[in-house]
């Protein structure tokens, strides 16, 4: 199931628009306590060969994540290096496995990838924004960074674990 509805990401989305620098960088401090691996992931793609522009874009996918989750009132857990490491491990198994394919099986190789398969509504808003910025159309070989930076990003929030509850927390802190 999905932990983004459409809603939340409409709303998330509009929010960023919205916002002037001060309350972007407020969001991205938000971020840096709760999610300070995916934040270094994005901040990262500053030291390739990748426009300002499109590192922004980056950060506004992340921001809008941030926000839709928040708003959907589930929390996950710190996504870790390991778990970046391993989805993109993923991710990049599921694009060499569909090499070669004809574009219709190609597209359903995508479609039955597991991260995008439980996030949908944020894998169409990452997927238009990639197109948008023309990320997919980059000259440079740094371009395959961004687009896996991003979708990479997707994968873990879909398959993140949910938070602990604080009150289990305590209870457990407490005992019986």
């Amino acid at each position: 199931m999905s932990r983004i509805t459409q809603a939340n990401l409409v709303s998330a989305i509009k929010r960023i628009t919205d916002m002037d620098p001060g309350a972007r960088e407020a969001i991205c401090d938000e971020i840096f306590v709760e999610q300070p691996n995916l934040l270094a992931s994005v901040l990262v793609l500053t030291k390739m060969d990748i426009p300002p522009r499109h590192v922004e874009m980056a950060l506004e996918a992340l921001m809008v994540m941030h926000l839709a989750l928040k708003a959907s009132g589930k929390r996950i857990e710190t996504i870790t290096e390991a778990e970046q490491e391993r989805e993109l491990r993923r991710l990049l198994a599921s694009v060499r496995f569909s090499e070669g394919l004809e574009l219709p099986q190609v597209n359903e190789s995508v479609r039955q990838y597991v991260g995008f398969k439980k996030e949908p509504w944020l894998l169409s808003y990452v997927l238009e924004l990639l197109r948008e910025s023309r990320a997919f159309f980059m000259p440079n070989e740094a371009a395959k960074y961004l687009v896996l930076s991003v979708f990479n990003m997707v994968a873990c929030v879909a398959n993140a674990q949910s938070a602990v509850n604080e009150t289990r927390v305590s209870w457990r802190a407490n005992g019986p």
